[in-house]
């Protein structure tokens, strides 16, 4: 990648982001999948519990801040998928602990 920013380094700075509705991280909760190079840009690969959640743009919004941060030249692209049942289930019960509030 011609900035010199790695796929890892960027898969890593997205799991330490914390989500805005719940005190854990993205990595805690199990949201980040694969992160990959796809032409001159990024797909993110982020777990959702559910299809359709409400937030998912906020989400995309709060993930490119982030990376632009190190990386502001990526293009960003995301795949929102939905989470395995096993890590659904440690979300949730993360979720029912660490309720924030709404945004």
């Amino acid at each position: 990648m011609a900035t010199g920013v790695s796929v890892e380094k960027i898969k890593e700075v997205v799991g330490r982001m914390e989500h805005p509705e719940i005190a854990a991280t993205f990595q805690e909760l199990g949201m980040v999948g694969n992160v990959r190079e796809a032409g001159d840009g990024i797909i993110i690969e982020v777990r959702v519990p559910f299809p359709n959640i409400p937030i998912k743009d906020y989400l995309a919004g709060m993930i490119r801040r982030e990376v632009a941060k190190i990386a502001e030249e990526i293009p960003l692209s995301f795949d929102f998928t939905v989470m395995p049942d096993e890590v659904r289930s440690q979300f949730l019960l993360l979720a029912r602990s660490r309720w924030k509030g709404e945004i």
